[in-house]
């Protein structure tokens, strides 16, 4: 099992159970880990590993992993280690004397689990970046958070309140004409009651 570290200093008023959640958030849903959590005297570790498949195991794709999240001033140390090598080895071996496939599956798990830090640094950095918050990047590239809404005319974010834009005076907000809740700009037909705008 080898160990990855990184330093990542807090900034945006962060806090570390926003990233805490951003990390379990991602390897629940994205790697379909379970994952367990526990704070520590000076931060959080955290385990995680797929379900017990025999198949996976047998196969040697089965992803686990353990984060160590340590807190100084504003600095998160967090160091990654990566577990589970065994059945990769297993499977590795078998697959070599027996049935070639399952050094590939072997392979292709390795490569997985050599890649999962990174992918949860960049997952801090994302968390540590927005300030906790979720995101959404709009395709002129500017970061939108929960509370904003982007022009779709010249880009320019908003307050979500806003009923026009405070840069070129789009209109943001439209309501129907008929039952008069709110629609999207583009829509042609009312979500609420079904009449045409």
């Amino acid at each position: 099992m080898s160990n990855e570290s990184r330093a990542f200093r807090l900034i945006n008023n962060v806090k570390l159970e926003a990233i805490v959640q951003s990390v379990t958030a991602f390897l629940n849903v994205e790697k379909h880990m379970e994952v367990q959590s526990s704070q520590t005297v000076d931060g959080y570790i955290m385990q995680a590993s797929q379900p017990q498949d025999s198949w996976k195991t047998l196969t040697g794709t089965r992803l686990a992993i353990t984060i160590q999240m340590i807190l100084t001033n504003d600095t998160l140390n967090v160091m990654v280690g990566e577990g589970n090598w065994s059945d990769k080895l297993g499977a590795g071996a078998v697959g070599l004397f027996i049935a070639w496939p399952l050094a590939i599956s072997a392979g292709f798990g390795a490569y997985r689990q050599k890649k999962l830090p990174a992918e949860i640094f960049a997952v801090i950095e994302k968390a540590i970046y927005t300030g906790g918050q979720q995101a959404v990047i709009n395709s002129a590239g500017s970061v939108v958070n929960e509370g904003q809404i982007c022009c779709p005319n010249c880009k320019k974010i908003n307050p979500a309140s806003s009923k026009f834009c405070n840069q070129c005076g789009q209109v943001l907000n439209c309501t129907c004409p008929s039952c008069g809740k709110e629609i999207d700009i583009d829509s042609k037909f009312c979500p609420h009651c079904g009449k045409p705008v």
